[in-house]
């Protein structure tokens, strides 16, 4: 009877190996991986001697937070493990497996509000999910994570990596293709990789490179409110595991927020009440949060050539919050001496400047397209604007003239730019400035 069980365990042991091993060899020839940062970041994270801080968040963190400088100004070593559209339920399973093998003194926890509305069982997509679960070694952890992350109805992507990109085995040419590509140097020896726009530059950090030029922001971005009474349950729970987590474990945590371009914070309206709500949870929990968005001018310099889009930092970016991250951590400088109260103080400390144009297709009750627009500025109050738009291979036309409206409505098909010049309501005092922004 014994002999009969053992046998049977041993079958179903042998055949769960034979499925792990096809599943890989599946993978490999199906899954193109070959300019993944992740694959490369944690494969990084499991060859550290030792992670001292590790910094946890979105993709806004991930090229924000330069190691290779903060390892020198801090005197320890730093890992970047944030990655693209990073969940907290994510960034608490990167903890865990980091703390497998480290003896992590500090995390700084990015939080940023976009992320902040997110419900496990409802997503629809789950590229955030396995870009960070693909990369990590087997464990329960990982494997209850994926449980979690979503409704049953993705428990087979989330499970058989291959089947995710099972129709391309039809397709002819590409698994020859992809195993060239696999089968090199650079691939095999996780060398960094390089994009047009950016580039792996160690330990989890994507170095951008192009700036934005005189606040040349036409984008989405500013549609979405920062409003703490519409916050997930999942997002609020996720925090406080995170939050439990470091305290059972004797971790120092920080609350910190990247930069993010005056332009996004002021769209959305209401960014004070966001601060407001995460002190709230740091105050009850008795830990710091250090939104960097609320620096002064000298520490943090409000400017569009830092970013190489509303949410993004780009390396000269990354390189000045290096200084003043360092600056603030080392005690160089006072938190009270670095920070605004508030983003309202900081925007009045501003001139008067138009950040950009955000936008939102709409459909009309006729079933036309109609694409509302808003001109984002520092000091909408005080301003009045003048629109005119120069399509692409036409001449330039006025829109509309002198107005306190920030809104305004274009021709969807229309691309090329527009330019917003601005001036005091009262009509008094020369025109500021123009600034020209691309219609994509």
């Amino acid at each position: 009877m014994k002999y009969n069980v053992f046998k049977y365990m041993l079958t179903i042991l042998l055949f769960i190996t034979f499925l792990f091993i096809i599943g890989k060899a599946l993978r490999y020839i199906l899954n193109d991986d070959t300019e993944s940062y992740t694959r490369i970041t944690y494969h990084e994270m499991y060859e550290q001697d030792n992670i001292d801080v590790l910094f946890l968040g979105p993709s806004h963190c991930m090229h924000s937070f330069d190691p290779s400088q903060l390892d020198n100004k801090l005197n320890m070593n730093t890992f970047n493990a944030a990655s693209s559209s990073q969940a907290l339920d994510g960034s608490l399973l990167i903890l865990k497996e980091a703390c497998k093998y480290n003896d992590i003194k500090h995390v700084y926890l990015d939080l940023f509000y976009n992320n902040s509305y997110d419900i496990h069982k409802e997503r629809t997509q789950m590229t955030n999910a396995y870009i960070i679960s693909d990369y990590l070694k087997p464990s329960a952890d990982k494997y209850v994570y994926l449980l979690n992350a979503s409704g049953s109805e993705h428990y087979a992507n989330s499970f058989i990596v291959a089947r995710r990109c099972w129709k391309k085995m039809f397709e002819p040419g590409y698994i020859p293709g992809l195993l060239k590509k696999k089968n090199t140097e650079a691939y095999r020896n996780y060398e960094y990789v390089k994009h047009e726009n950016a580039e792996y530059a160690g330990k989890g950090y994507i170095k951008n490179l192009p700036s934005v030029k005189d606040w040349d922001f036409f984008d989405t971005w500013g549609w979405v409110p920062a409003a703490p009474e519409t916050f997930s349950g999942d997002y609020k729970n996720d925090l406080k595991n995170i939050i439990d987590y470091c305290k059972e474990h004797n971790i120092k945590l920080t609350l910190i927020s990247a930069p993010t371009s005056n332009f996004c914070l002021t769209a959305i309206g209401d960014y004070d009440d966001y601060i407001a709500w995460v002190r709230s949870v740091a105050k009850e929990n008795g830990i710091e949060y250090y939104d960097f968005n609320l620096c002064k001018e000298q520490y943090f310099p409000s400017t569009s050539e830092y970013f190489i889009d509303p949410v993004h930092l780009n390396y000269k970016g990354a390189d000045k919050l290096a200084d003043t991250f360092s600056e603030l951590v080392n005690g160089k400088v006072s938190y009270d001496d670095m920070f605004y109260d508030s983003y309202g103080e900081k925007l009045k400390s501003l001139e008067p400047t138009v950040f950009g144009v955000t936008f939102m297709n709409e459909y009309a009750d006729n079933g036309e397209i109609i694409k509302n627009c808003r001109i984002v500025s520092s000091s909408p109050e005080t301003l009045e604007y003048r629109i005119s738009v120069s399509p692409d291979n036409s001449d330039e036309y006025l829109l509309r003239d002198y107005s306190s409206d920030p809104s305004f409505i274009m021709d969807p098909d229309v691309t090329g730019t527009v330019t917003v010049e601005y001036r005091s309501s009262d009509g008094s005092g020369k025109i500021n400035k123009a600034t020209i922004l691309t219609v994509k």
